[in-house]
């Protein structure tokens, strides 16, 4: 079976939606995984921190937010797929 553009071009539109959808569950998941970590360290060991952890603890934060900006820009389009569906 021979290849046209337009196939090529299709196929790679297809996949690239599957990839933005495996990548908005995945980002969800480790926000979450992040900010049940963040809740801990500020919960129950606040008060130990060195400088040492509050770079961990930003570090974390800073982590947090990207994943939180890459599933609010993948939202959209993962959404947008399941209402035409």
């Amino acid at each position: 079976m021979k290849l046209r553009k337009g196939n090529l071009i299709i196929t790679f539109l297809l996949n690239y939606m599957k990839m933005k959808k495996v990548i908005f569950y995945i980002s969800i998941i480790v926000s979450l995984i992040l900010l049940v970590n963040i809740f801990q360290i500020l919960t129950n060991d606040f008060e130990r921190l060195t400088e040492y952890g509050f770079g961990y603890l930003i570090g974390k934060i800073i982590l947090f937010v990207f994943f939180i900006t890459l599933t609010f820009i993948t939202k959209n389009s993962v959404l947008k797929k399941k209402e035409i569906e």
